[in-house]
């Protein structure tokens, strides 16, 4: 198969390949997949994606007596396929899956496009069809490989088994829900795989890789969570003690499942939790659709001639964050170094100097772009206050969080927090809180997991996560005890061990004292 694949590689760009979402299954995946398939007693099988053909060759290694067929979508990985294997037998049809209805199989197993919807053949034509062929209304959000996993499940005979390898991140999203609730209701979810050893699998690409065991059963029973981290481990994988096993019946669409490859689940004391919304709100940062007019150095200020009054103070990347408190002297000496911290902001009546330069930013064209050419007039920016809170999008290894002092406002790098009447007391506790490890371990449940240790949040996975109750702040935090505590946090940039205790008493299990 990597034969196979390098040779396809060298005659095919990368564009192409991205165009059409191709990352190849190896070997020892497409075996394990198809030896579960099987397993079922089925001997037809099928394919959605049929790209390299990695699933027929290992089904054909199992057994002889299997018959494969499969849809492809694009032509030119179906003549390569075609060229190099002519004595296939191995039934083949050029077509947009998501498109074509009506069909049944007693066993599907596939390696769905890994892309968004947004960038799918036909996009609104595929919507239309599953929410009259399903009842769905699929979000646009919604990634391909999801929606191939739906419509496989649609088409199931009783007692038929499916396998799929795809992202994961559906596990914790919000269009995940639809999907979760839909395989929770159509059959039996055998176990689920979080493959953390993706880079072996999927060099290309940054996600969160899996495989998923479906049954279409009446008696839903058990779904196991397993974690793989090399690909030897895939052999009797089954047969193995899961990281966790949950009756079917208690899984939630609403919940993020990823939380289930960690162990200990019942480790936190509920009672004591809160969702942090309860304090205020999470949101993104500003998006300007053109940080390359918008964002500007002090240098560039001064040789344009903008007023003072038409810039306004912002951290337009992580990187220039480098210490968990932030204040108006820091932002001072990223003025005094030149770096890019000035945002473009003339208001409706900008100024002769100011009005050149919009009038330069539409000779580039970037009124023209997908954010901009939406606000009337293009170059006014979303309103927003200094946030006291800042947490960063992606991480790894540990999330970023930051106490801001200053009048900053941020870009997307960062999402930020706002307190609302009731957090506004709160708001150095719930900062502590983030940055403990008992915070990250609780919060850290909340975040989306992509492939090569990269993690990412989203506003609404922060304001669901649970933090300490206002009366459990009370109680064990002091207002004398959260001042000095900042003040350690200013001075040697961490929390002190006495508070990081404190915190662990979130968890039902402290284990050793933090020194």
């Amino acid at each position: 198969m990597s034969d196979i694949y390098s040779v396809y590689r060298f005659q095919t760009s990368i564009r192409h390949r991205e165009r059409f979402g191709q990352f190849f299954t190896p070997e020892p995946v497409a075996r394990f997949m198809i030896g579960w398939v099987l397993e079922g007693g089925a001997n037809r099988l099928y394919d959605p994606a049929f790209g390299l053909g990695a699933f027929y060759l290992a089904a054909k290694a199992l057994s002889s007596n299997v018959s494969v067929a499969g849809s492809e979508i694009d032509g030119t990985i179906l003549n390569f396929w075609r060229e190099n294997n002519p004595a296939s037998d191995v039934s083949l049809w050029r077509q947009n899956y998501l498109l074509d209805w009506g069909k049944v199989h007693p066993a599907i197993v596939c390696n769905p496009p890994y892309m968004r919807f947004q960038r799918f053949p036909e996009r609104e034509q595929v919507l239309k069809e599953f929410k009259v062929r399903l009842g769905l209304n699929l979000s646009g959000y919604t990634n391909i490989a999801s929606a191939f996993l739906v419509k496989s499940i649609s088409e199931l005979t009783e007692g038929g088994r499916l396998a799929y390898i795809m992202p994961l991140e559906f596990l914790n999203t919000g269009y995940g829900e639809l999907v979760k609730k839909y395989m929770l209701s159509n059959g039996k979810i055998h176990a689920i795989i979080r493959l953390d050893c993706e880079k072996d699998i999927f060099p290309d690409v940054i996600t969160s890789v899996g495989i998923l065991l479906f049954e279409k059963a009446a008696s839903p029973g058990w779904t196991r969570f397993y974690v793989v981290h090399e690909l030897g481990d895939l052999e009797g994988l089954l047969e193995r003690t899961a990281q966790n096993t949950v009756s079917q019946g208690l899984l939630k669409p609403g919940d993020r499942w990823l939380k289930y490859f960690e162990a200990n689940q019942d480790d936190i004391k509920v009672h004591d939790l809160v969702p942090l919304y309860t304090y205020g709100t999470f949101t993104r940062g500003i998006a300007t659709g053109a940080n390359e007019f918008f964002v500007l150095r002090p240098s560039q200020v001064v040789s344009l001639t903008l007023s003072i009054s038409e810039v306004v103070p912002c951290i337009t990347k992580s990187s220039h964050i480098r210490r968990p408190i932030f204040t108006s002297s820091d932002f001072e000496h990223m003025v005094n170094r030149d770096l890019p911290v000035w945002l473009f902001n003339a208001g409706k009546s900008p100024s002769r100097q100011a009005a050149f330069y919009i009038q330069y930013g539409e000779q580039k064209g970037f009124h023209d772009r997908y954010l901009t050419r939406n606000r009337n007039p293009w170059y006014i920016l979303e309103s927003r206050q200094p946030a006291p809170i800042w947490v960063g999008v992606f991480s790894r290894y540990g999330y970023k969080v930051v106490r801001n002092y200053s009048k900053a406002l941020t870009l997307t790098c960062f999402h930020v927090f706002q307190a609302n009447l009731f957090g506004a007391s709160f708001v150095d506790h719930l900062f502590l809180y983030l940055m403990s490890a008992t915070g990250r371990q609780i919060a850290g449940r909340n975040i989306r997991k992509y492939g090569d240790s990269l993690d990412k949040f989203e506003p609404n996975d922060l304001n669901q996560a649970l933090a300490p109750s206002s009366e459990w702040f009370s109680a064990n935090l002091s207002k004398q005890l959260v001042r000095e505590e900042m003040e350690q946090v200013r001075e040697i940039g961490k929390i002190s061990p006495h508070v990081e205790h404190i915190f662990a008493a979130l968890l039902v299990d402290r284990g050793k004292p933090l020194d």
